[in-house]
């Protein structure tokens, strides 16, 4: 005979199936049922309590990006539904997957102008990539399956909502959850015709740049390889920011609205740009429209959304670059390339001049200059949107294994505290960074207390 089990305690053990750790949220009447699965499994899943729903869903979406792996949130019916968007948003935003498990009235007084009851799957259908409510409990742990391998599938946020009485209801303990099929796509390969057409570009170029997006993640050493083959200088968007170390003579930092000066001037001086696997917003105002175009990207959709291309290769950033390195002849260092390089090398030398000034009101850099040298060689900083952000993106010198995030696209304000406690929430042995400006710092600070109730 099938043993019994209650709905939302089968719906959890879909989670575990599928490698979640950690659940972020604020407990409510409505998500009662979930609460006491929550606790049932407490051996293996971590439950992290906080005291805003928006923290929840920033903590699942800071784990998310440095993982590359799945957050889960959850928010009670109403205004938790509510307050899991700003959050959400972040992760969709920036292209991360993440589950929100929403509460929801019992099913019969659901269409009732119940207490706190709303109509909340059209709330997230602009922010989410699946959102359904579950309408038995019998199929709770099945929609939360499709849930999450919609998310994956789409880099993206799913919402699934649960009526009250649904998580108490007995079902057979059956389910076998998709976790265990689930396969990584298979990104595209570069042509090897489009390979040789975007070396014609490049070699004949006065002024190439390579622009580095997050798409290129995993791919540093065929990146400096290429750029220590050609001679060619790097800039990084701020999501992109580590893929290639701080340090690495070549990389000239950022362009845009967190930048640096030695990365503004060569953008806009370059003549030719190989983009790779980003669609960064601001290149009209800072890449001359005139510039000779190669973008790179896995989504056919993004090409010519910014600039004019001369040559789109729909492939991954890490086969397309160790290609186009193989394809590449060995260049000698141009004049373009020297002047990059001591351009760097001035603006560190400006940079540092401030490390120990000891004025008051303090400056930036001599706190940054400590906080360099005290990062742990696998460091994880989570740093807020503002002035922090440009100052996190100028004076933080991640090398190594060290991961930076921010939230990116949306920019709000309140992100680092949540993301930090969802970094360490998944590695507690590892030293994380919160780093906020006093504006972040007030927006999160006292929706950000979390309790963790961890495995006994």
């Amino acid at each position: 005979m099938t043993e019994k089990i209650n709905a939302a305690d089968a719906m959890i053990k879909v989670l575990e199936d599928w490698g979640i750790h950690n659940i972020y949220g604020l407990p409510g009447g409505s998500f009662d049922s979930t609460m006491n699965a929550l606790y049932n499994r407490r051996h293996t899943i971590n439950y992290v309590q906080v005291r805003h729903e928006e923290v929840g869903a920033l903590a699942a979406a800071g784990e998310a990006k440095v993982t590359g792996r799945i957050g889960a949130t959850f928010g009670s019916a109403g205004p938790g539904a509510v307050h899991l968007l700003n959050g959400l948003y972040d992760a969709q935003y920036d292209n991360v997957p993440v589950l929100a498990l929403v509460g929801q009235v019992p099913t019969a007084a659901m269409n009732t102008n119940y207490f706190q009851e709303m109509n909340e799957n059209p709330m997230f259908a602009d922010v989410s990539v699946y959102n359904r409510t579950a309408m038995t409990a019998e199929q709770l742990p099945h929609v939360v399956d499709e849930a999450i391998r919609q998310a994956y599938k789409h880099n993206g946020v799913a919402v699934v909502t649960i009526p009250k009485d649904l998580g108490w209801t007995q079902i057979d303990d059956n389910y076998v959850s998709s976790a265990n099929l689930y396969q990584k796509p298979l990104l595209p390969d570069p042509d090897p015709d489009q390979v040789a057409a975007a070396w014609d570009i490049l070699k004949d170029a006065k002024k190439p740049i390579l622009y580095v997006g997050n798409g290129a993640r995993g791919a540093r050493d065929e990146i400096i390889a290429f750029s220590e083959k050609t001679h060619i200088p790097i800039i990084t968007t701020a999501l992109a920011k580590g893929i290639v170390p701080d340090d690495y003579k070549a990389n000239m930092g950022s362009a845009g609205r967190v930048a640096s000066k030695p990365g503004v001037e060569v953008a806009r001086g370059a003549d030719t740009v190989l983009f790779l696997g980003s669609d960064f917003p601001f290149q009209p105002y800072f890449i001359a429209p005139n510039a000779k175009y190669i973008q790179v990207d896995i989504d056919g959709s993004k090409f010519g959304r910014r600039h004019t291309v001369d040559l789109a290769v729909l492939a991954d950033a890490k086969k397309f670059i160790k290609a186009l390195s193989e394809k590449a002849d060995q260049l000698p260092e141009s004049a373009w390339y020297r002047a990059a390089l001591a351009n760097k090398e001035n603006w560190r030398e400006w940079m540092t001049s401030f490390e120990d000034d000891g004025s008051t009101p303090l400056r930036v850099e001599p706190i940054f200059k400590l906080i360099n040298e005290m990062a742990e060689k696998d460091a994880i900083f989570q740093v807020d949107v503002g002035n922090v952000t440009i100052n996190g993106m100028r004076y933080l010198k991640t090398n190594d294994d060290q991961v930076f995030t921010t939230s990116g696209w949306y920019a709000t304000m309140g992100y680092a505290l949540p993301a930090a406690i969802g970094a360490q929430a998944e590695f507690p042995d590892r030293q994380v960074w919160s780093i906020s400006g006093d504006g972040g710092f007030a927006t999160s600070i006292f929706k950000s207390s979390a309790t963790m109730i961890t495995n006994s």
